[in-house]
């Protein structure tokens, strides 16, 4: 896999169309390793250093590392969702990053367990439950197999697995501030 900071650099000034492939393919090609495996714990978020140093996470780091990868390459950030689902067929829960448009009219996703974009409409096999930004902004889905739908939105509020792999991620920053120029990770 070609080193992240090479892919950026070589990304950040290409069509949307080439980041969100570039991100979603360079994390995709990452192992997938369960929470229980890699951290001892059910349930624990990666910072994008904790999940290339570790050499692979499970979906919700996919997302996260794919979002600070697009940040970095550019993308606002008001316009990437990580996104809490379920796989209808496994019933197992599943986290992928969406890029939404500023008129909220096309939706793609990224995926690590369908490593192709597609719309979010083109993605059937996920039962969605809600998206939340960077921000801790929060909307409720109601998705009926056919059409989806905002139920309801959400002030930002802490949300404490978003906030603890933040904080994270803003010590890594201050760290590294020289080398990628103070870019905001997330």
């Amino acid at each position: 896999m070609k080193n992240i900071y090479q892919l950026i650099l070589d990304n950040e000034d290409k069509s949307l169309r080439t980041k969100l492939e570039a991100a979603n393919t360079a994390l995709n090609n990452l192992p997938w390793i369960s929470d229980r495996e890699k951290w001892s714990a059910d349930d624990y978020w990666a910072t994008p250093f904790e999940t290339l140093t570790q050499f692979g996470g499970d979906c919700e780091d996919m997302a996260i590392g794919k979002l600070v990868v697009l940040r970095l390459m550019g993308i606002p950030k008001k316009n990437l969702y990580l996104t809490y689902a379920k796989v209808k067929k496994t019933g197992e829960i599943h986290m992928v990053l969406v890029w939404v448009n500023d008129a909220r009219t096309q939706i793609l996703v990224l995926d690590n367990l369908d490593k192709t974009i597609k719309s979010g409409k083109m993605r059937t096999d996920l039962f969605v439950v809600y998206l939340t930004d960077a921000d801790g902004k929060m909307f409720l889905i109601q998705d009926d197999s056919k059409k989806r739908n905002i139920k309801a939105e959400f002030k930002p509020k802490r949300f404490e697995k978003l906030e603890t792999v933040k904080q994270r991620m803003l010590e890594n920053q201050a760290k590294y501030t020289k080398i990628n120029g103070g870019k905001a990770l997330f």
